[in-house]
Formats: structure tokens, C-alpha cells, sequence
């Protein structure tokens, strides 16, 4: 069993707060642009009520995370390899309340991914909307979560009330910010400066910029192709902005955290973790 300390795989998971500010076409484009790279690289959509990264990717595959969780299948049989090399694991829509006992589910997840962590850099986690308790354990389970963030104050409050939760009920403060749909790169770091200013000021949060992203269409375009826009539309801001965000991401100064190895199985997990 690889050890907290030795293991090279970390764990990054995706967080909004509230929905519609891009987060899993975020997770998407980011897992293929890190696997372009030539990051070893696995994407888990956990989004049980309205999994989207299969879409967005133009793939169906007949099994999803759904069938590791009840015991089905590994995750080796669950999983589909795309053209770039990313592994996915599937989410599956509307299975939450039919799921095995939390605690058994999730051991099984686990489990599974403790098989995989050997051979790869990064596992990018695509989770839910919004601050439900599962949504939580999992941004918990994780070495760094990216949260999104935009200049709607809607998103902007989501997102302090998704930080305020992870960092006074879970113990949790490694957050990371990516200032998604703004004008400039100028606008992003200005968005992230206010963000950071409020949260910091009422909670312990380690708060970093990660960067930006700038309002393209091309995303949009890209959903209905049913492509990610990295592979899409290669030469547009949109996927510029991508790149850089994978580059960063990439040389962030990432530490193995007990809550990533409790996502990979390297540690003790229970129903409450």
C-alpha cells in the first residue's frame, strides 16, 4: 500500500457553491488539458443528481460510478480511457437515494482508487452543486479543492458559505480560487483580492489564486458540440486560459493530505469523514 507521504497522486476536486458558473465544464476541459500535458490524469464525476463530464466529453459509456458504489464492478471495469488518455470515471444521475449504505459505498470507491493511485498525478473530482453534507465530505476528501468563483454576488456568496463549511465543520482550509468568466486577467485577480479580503477576515482559510479564465463563447459552443473546448476550439482564449490554469495547477505546491489519502483508500474512511 503506497504510504501518505510517498504517494505522487493528488487528489483536486471542483467546488461553486451554487451551479451555472462552469464548474464541470471546468473539471472537464482541465483533467484533458492536464492529460495533454502528459499528466497521468483520472476524472470522477461524484455529481449523483445531474452527472454532466461523460456529456461534455462526447462519450456514453454503459457503466458509471453507480456500479462501483453498489458493489457491481471495480473500478478498472467502470472506468473509460478517451483519445487523450484521461481515465473517467462516470457519474450517474438521479442515484443517490438508491445507493449502498454511505459508509460501504464509499470504503468501495475507495478501495478502487487506492488501485489506481500508483499510476497517476492527478485525480480531478467533479462534485455537486451547493453545500449538501456528501457534497461536503467530499470536498473534505481531497489534498486541494478549486473552488469557482464569478462576480455574480449570488456565486460569490455561495462560495464563501461552501469555504465557511469546509473550514469550521470539516477542518478543511486548503482552497484554491479560479476567477471564471472575466474580462481581463486584471479583473480576475481583482475578483479573487475581494473574495479573499472577506473570507479571511472571519474564517481560516488558506485562500490561493489559482488564475482565471476569461468569458469565451467558445465554452458554451463547445457543451453543444458535445466536445471539451481544449480539444474543440484549441486556439481560443478560452482554451489559452485552460492551458495556463493546467500549467499552474501543475506546479501548485500540493502536500498529500490525510483527507486525499482517505479518498484513495490510503487511510481510514468511515460515513462522516
Amino acid at each position: 500500500m503506497v504510504s501518505e507521504s510517498a504517494r505522487n497522486v493528488r487528489v483536486v476536486a471542483l467546488a461553486s457553491g451554487k451551479g451555472g458558473v462552469g464548474k464541470t465544464s471546468i473539471s472537464v476541459n482541465l483533467a484533458v488539458a492536464l492529460a495533454r500535458e502528459g499528466q497521468r490524469t483520472m476524472l470522477v464525476d461524484t455529481d449523483f443528481g445531474l452527472a454532466n463530464a461523460a456529456v461534455m466529453l462526447g462519450v456514453n459509456p454503459p457503466d458509471t460510478i453507480e456500479d462501483v458504489l453498489e458493489g457491481r464492478l471495480p473500478v478498472e471495469a467502470a472506468m473509460h480511457v478517451t483519445g487523450d488518455g484521461l481515465r473517467l470515471l462516470p457519474g450517474a444521475s438521479g442515484v443517490l437515494a438508491d445507493t449502498a449504505p454511505l459508509e460501504t459505498a464509499n470504503r468501495r470507491l475507495a478501495e478502487g482508487l487506492r488501485r489506481q493511485s500508483e499510476t497517476l498525478d492527478f485525480v480531478i473530482v467533479d462534485s455537486p452543486s451547493g453545500v449538501q453534507p456528501q457534497t461536503m465530505r467530499y470536498l473534505a476528501m481531497s489534498d486541494r479543492v478549486l473552488l469557482v468563483l464569478t462576480a455574480e454576488p449570488t456565486s460569490f456568496m455561495d462560495a464563501y458559505a461552501t469555504v465557511k463549511l469546509l473550514s469550521l465543520d470539516h477542518g478543511y482550509t486548503a482552497v484554491s480560487v479560479i476567477s471564471n468568466m472575466v474580462d481581463s486577467e486584471a479583473s480576475g485577480r481583482d475578483l479573487f483580492g475581494r473574495f479573499h479580503d472577506v473570507a479571511s477576515r472571519f474564517l481560516p482559510a488558506d485562500l490561493r489564486y489559482l488564475g482565471s479564465l476569461p468569458r469565451d463563447e467558445h465554452m458554451r459552443m463547445a457543451i453543444m458540440r458535445k466536445q471539451p473546448c481544449v480539444t474543440a476550439f484549441p486556439e481560443s482564449r478560452a482554451t489559452a486560459g485552460l492551458a495556463r490554469l493546467a500549467q499552474a495547477l501543475a506546479a501548485h505546491d500540493i502536500p498529500p493530505s490525510s483527507g486525499g489519502s482517505r479518498f484513495l483508500g490510503l487511510e481510514h474512511l468511515d460515513g462522516v469523514a
